[in-house]
């Protein structure tokens, strides 16, 4: 596989539920900057991460982030 981009739903998620980047970095103990880049697909999050952040979505990883760009559902 020549493209590695992980791509997320993150953002429409996150603001299809009200959420800041604030209050969702606080929910999964991380930094606002670090919900951010991963929104923008700059900062590819850890294993931990990914699993904290689909738990608080009620949501599988794989809804959460994917190999190739898709539509998003929020």
């Amino acid at each position: 596989m020549t493209d590695q981009t992980i791509y997320n739903c993150l953002k429409e998620l996150r603001r299809s539920k009200g959420m800041t980047q604030e209050a969702l970095a606080k929910k999964v103990g991380t930094s606002r900057q670090t919900i951010c880049s991963m929104e923008k697909g700059d900062y590819i999050p850890s294993l931990k991460l990914a699993l904290l952040i689909s738990k608080q979505f009620e949501s599988s990883v794989e809804d959460l982030f994917h190999l190739k760009k898709r539509v998003c559902k929020s």
